[in-house]
C-alpha cells in the first residue's frame, strides 16, 4: 500500500479498490474547492454542503464502477454541477406544482364563494318577492333602482318618513332572517 498516492490514475485505482486513504485524500484535496463552487451556484451554505457531501457519498458508493475520462477534478466539479442542476429543476418543478395547486384552490374557493353569493342573492330576491306589495315596491325602487327616499315619496305621493319606515322594516326583516340562517350581513 502506498503511503502517498502520487498521481490521479493511481488515486482512482486505489479508490476503486476501496482504499479509504485514497478517498480521504480526494476529500481533503477537493472538499473546500467543491464547496466554494457549489456555494457560488446555490448562494446557500447548507445546500452547498449537502451537494458536496452527496458528491463524495456517490463517489464512494459507486467507486468500483466509476469511469473517469477527464480528470478527477473535472469529474467532481461536473458532479457538483449536475446535482445542483437536478436539485434546481426539481425545486422549480415543485414550485410550479405548488403554484398550480394554489391557483386551483383559489379558483375553487372563488367558485364556491360565487355560488354562496348567488345563493344569498337568490334568497334575498325570494324574500323581496314575498314582501307586501307597497313595501316591495318601495324597497326595489330604493335598493335596485337607486332612487332616494325623496324621489320615491314624490313618485308615490307619500311622505319621506313613510318611505324610510318601509325600507327600515324590510331591512330589519331581512337582517333577522339572515341571522337565523347564519348569513353574513354583506348585503345589508
Amino acid at each position: 500500500m502506498h503511503d502517498f498516492i502520487s498521481n490521479e490514475k493511481d488515486l482512482l485505482e486505489e479508490l476503486q479498490k476501496g482504499n479509504k486513504n485514497a478517498y480521504h485524500k480526494l476529500f481533503e484535496t477537493y472538499y473546500k474547492l467543491l464547496f466554494i463552487y457549489a456555494k457560488s451556484l446555490t448562494q446557500n451554505k447548507y445546500k452547498s454542503e449537502d451537494i458536496v457531501q452527496n458528491v463524495f457519498l456517490k463517489l464512494w458508493l459507486n467507486r468500483e464502477n466509476i469511469i473517469i475520462t477527464t480528470s478527477i477534478k473535472n469529474y467532481l466539479y461536473t458532479s457538483v454541477h449536475n446535482i445542483f442542476i437536478n436539485d434546481y429543476l426539481r425545486t422549480q418543478k415543485e414550485i410550479t406544482i405548488l403554484h398550480k395547486i394554489h391557483g386551483e384552490v383559489l379558483q375553487e374557493l372563488a367558485i364556491e364563494e360565487d355560488e354562496k353569493i348567488m345563493d344569498r342573492l337568490k334568497w334575498v330576491d325570494n324574500e323581496i318577492q314575498s314582501l307586501p306589495k307597497k313595501a316591495k315596491e318601495i324597497f326595489i325602487m330604493n335598493k335596485k333602482r337607486g332612487l332616494t327616499s325623496k324621489e320615491i315619496a314624490n313618485m308615490l305621493n307619500i311622505s319621506e318618513n313613510t318611505v324610510e319606515s318601509h325600507i327600515g322594516r324590510v331591512l330589519k326583516r331581512l337582517r333577522v332572517k339572515a341571522a337565523k340562517l347564519n348569513f353574513l350581513s354583506i348585503f345589508f
